[in-house]
């Protein structure tokens, strides 16, 4: 009988040690599917490369850093006494505290600008959620950070507060305020004389008109004022349509070309989703009988078909516009720009 215990033991440690080994082997293949994933968005959408540069360096290790012995001296006393991981979190702790500007003198962290601190609540929350990192650790690493920047009589800070107890659909929030933050970069590469980076700033500005849409009609509609998550994640989607109608549609060099929020659904429709064809009055009907010609086999002709997405967190299939307007994201040629890396990538490898 002990003899059985001892082999049930055997088999259980060979199991955990085939999983762990399969675990660290499945992750290098997430790591390395996410780095070419980035570089594939970085040339594809050149203007959104500032954006991707600062949530790569807010990424790194920590190794080398001037302040390293500093950073991991003040994570082991917060990962202590926050009761978590020692192991798993003082990294994640670390990194932040690099991120946050820990007795940093460079300018970035001295005189933070709101680009800067969008990214830095998006690297933040991948981070809390991939990690499972307890809020206690990022209490703590922010109290440093405000006290130093309190004795240094510095108010240029990126405040931080908690996005699941504030918003609603947290990383669709800090989405929109991604966009908010990069509009100027965004107008400038709009006007661009180059028709594909013309092309692909349209279809990422309608990606985030749909996911706005999406937000505000789930959320804003009927609004309760007593239910302070859906006031707060209304007043920032009200923000957001302040500053795209004014900075971007409000410029008659755009407009044209990019739906307004107001009516939206038929903006979208019309400037977003691709025309229909007209049909000629003698085409032929579905009662009349049509031979079809046989195509090349190798014409060199390529058929473009357009993926129709999934619908984005927490969407009901069917809703009235979200429905309509979720399954036309990806219709105009290589969309799904930051939504695919930081949305649906984060999504997928939490």
């Amino acid at each position: 009988m002990s003899e059985n215990i001892l082999d049930i033991g055997k088999w259980k440690e060979m199991v955990c040690l085939y999983n762990c080994f399969f675990i660290t082997y499945f992750i290098d293949i997430l790591l390395n599917y996410i780095y070419s994933f980035i570089h594939k968005y970085m040339v594809l959408y050149p203007f959104l490369n500032n954006v991707l540069t600062i949530y790569g360096e807010f990424d790194n290790p920590v190794e080398g850093d001037t302040n390293q012995n500093d950073y991991d001296v003040l994570c082991d006393q917060i990962v202590r006494t926050s009761n978590a991981d020692l192991g798993k979190h003082k990294n994640v702790c670390m990194k932040l505290m690099r991120n946050l500007g820990h007795r940093s003198i460079n300018s970035n962290f001295l005189y933070p600008k709101q680009e800067r601190c969008n990214v830095l609540y998006n690297w933040i929350y991948n981070s809390i959620k991939k990690h499972s990192i307890p809020w206690n650790v990022i209490i703590k690493c922010y109290e440093d950070y405000t006290t130093l920047k309190n004795v240094m009589n510095n108010k240029y800070i990126c405040p931080y507060y908690s996005y699941d107890d504030t918003y609603e659909e947290p990383i669709n929030i800090i989405m929109l305020q991604i966009f908010e933050s990069s509009m100027d970069i965004i107008k400038d590469n709009f006007i661009d004389k180059n028709n594909s980076i013309n092309l692909r700033c349209k279809s990422y500005v309608c990606e985030l008109v749909n996911l706005y849409n999406i937000m505000n009609s789930r959320y804003c509609l009927n609004l309760d004022e007593n239910d302070i998550k859906r006031k707060s994640t209304c007043d920032i989607l009200k923000n957001f349509k302040t500053a795209y109608m004014l900075f971007l549609f409000g410029d008659k060099n755009l407009n044209d070309n990019i739906p307004s929020l107001d009516n939206v659904e038929k903006e979208y429709t019309k400037k977003c989703l691709p025309s229909k064809p007209e049909v000629p009055s003698n085409a032929p009907r579905d009662n009349d009988v049509l031979e079809l010609p046989s195509l090349p086999v190798d014409s060199g002709e390529k058929i473009n078909v357009f993926p129709f997405p999934s619908p984005l967190n927490g969407e009901k299939p069917g809703s009235s516009t979200s429905s309509t307007v979720s399954t036309a994201i990806g219709t105009l040629a290589g969309a799904s720009s930051i939504l695919a890396l930081l949305y649906k990538v984060t999504q997928n490898f939490i």
